[in-house]
Formats: structure tokens, C-alpha cells, sequence
């Protein structure tokens, strides 16, 4: 019993050093610009998007519409590029963007360009 007690340690130590590893090594690069790509078939319910980074803007989307397609997105499209921060809302019948120096006000552009009351933040995401 002492030998499966040492090896659960063992695994929760090892797992909690691969996981704070992990996101951090996401941050290493910081981008000019930054891009929101949605699956635009399904935006409104349980959407497939990607948020992608890079130093140029078509390299941003480009690497969104990578990430969409591999969260199961068919139809993705790039909605909104940025270099602060970005925003996509979508409701059933229709879809916003925004952008702007902070995640709150991009939100609220996207959900002020979505011209439907039902309309919810799909992703935001700020560089």
C-alpha cells in the first residue's frame, strides 16, 4: 500500500509541474496583432472558434482560422482582428464584433453591433 500512495504522489507532482508549465509557455511571444475566427454555420449555438496571435495581422488570422479548424469549425471565418483587445458576440439571428484598449468595451461593441437583444460574448481575447 505504501508503494501506491509514493506513486499517486509521484503522478500528482509530476502532473502539477506539466500544468503550470504548460500556460506559460503559451505567453513566451507577445503579438502586435490578434484575431478571433468563428465557425459561422454555428455561431450561435456551441460555436467552434480560434484565436490566433501573430506579428503581423494576416499572420493572426490566418493562425485563428488554424485554431478554429481544429476546435471542429467547417465554416470558419476570421470576425475581427485587433491590437489591444477583441470581441465577437452571436445570437440566432445576428452577429457583432468589437475592438478596443480593453476587454470590457470590445465586448460591449460586439454586443452593440449585434443588432438582436438575445445576443451573448461568444469569445474575447486581448493581446
Amino acid at each position: 500500500m505504501f508503494d501506491m500512495s509514493k506513486r499517486a504522489i509521484m503522478l500528482a507532482a509530476a502532473v502539477s509541474i506539466f500544468l503550470s508549465a504548460g500556460p506559460a509557455a503559451a505567453k513566451d511571444k507577445d503579438y502586435k496583432w490578434g484575431a478571433i475566427a468563428v465557425d459561422l454555420e454555428k455561431a450561435d449555438r456551441d460555436p467552434s472558434y480560434g484565436v490566433g496571435g501573430g506579428d503581423t495581422e494576416d499572420e493572426a488570422k490566418d493562425n485563428s482560422l488554424k485554431f478554429c479548424k481544429e476546435a471542429g469549425g467547417k465554416a470558419c471565418k476570421p470576425v475581427v482582428a485587433y491590437q489591444e483587445c477583441g470581441a465577437y458576440a452571436a445570437s440566432r439571428k445576428s452577429g457583432g464584433w468589437g475592438m478596443n484598449t480593453t476587454q470590457k468595451t470590445a465586448e460591449a461593441k460586439a454586443l452593440s453591433g449585434c443588432d438582436d437583444d438575445s445576443c451573448k460574448i461568444v469569445v474575447s481575447d486581448c493581446n
